[in-house]
């Protein structure tokens, strides 16, 4: 294995521990779950975002990364879209947060499909 395949499986890995730690620490000194699961998430949503990046290279061979940062715009754009015409005027704080949160939840999912199709992909790669 060469130092590239351990940078790509250490990125690929870290949102599951940042996720772990960050809630684990957070729970410690909050005693707080919904904060500690919140928190965890923002501090894990960029780690996501590159293992999502780096899953697709190893899967597909080739790099997604212009599609990705277009998804990411176009879903701030529809996120501001909605909550101005929901609330009536942008409050960005909230944006920003809601906006990042989306994204975690869409990159988690992600993660999750790339995950089980690499160990399908492996599987059927074996046999």
């Amino acid at each position: 294995m060469n130092w590239l395949t351990n940078v790509t499986a250490l990125v690929i890995v870290a949102p599951v521990l940042i996720f772990t730690i960050t809630f684990m620490v957070t729970q410690y000194m909050t005693k707080r779950t919904p904060k500690a699961v919140k928190r965890s998430a923002d501090v894990t949503t960029f780690f996501l975002i590159l293992a999502v990046h780096f899953f697709m290279i190893i899967l597909f061979d080739r790099s997604f990364l212009l599609y990705i940062l277009l998804l990411l715009f176009l879903v701030g754009i529809a996120f501001v879209a909605l909550y101005a015409k929901s609330q009536g005027e942008i409050n960005f704080r909230k944006v920003i947060r809601g906006y990042w949160r989306i994204c975690f939840f869409t990159f988690a999912i992600l993660y999750l499909l790339l995950f089980v199709y690499g160990i399908i992909k492996s599987v059927f790669l074996v046999l």
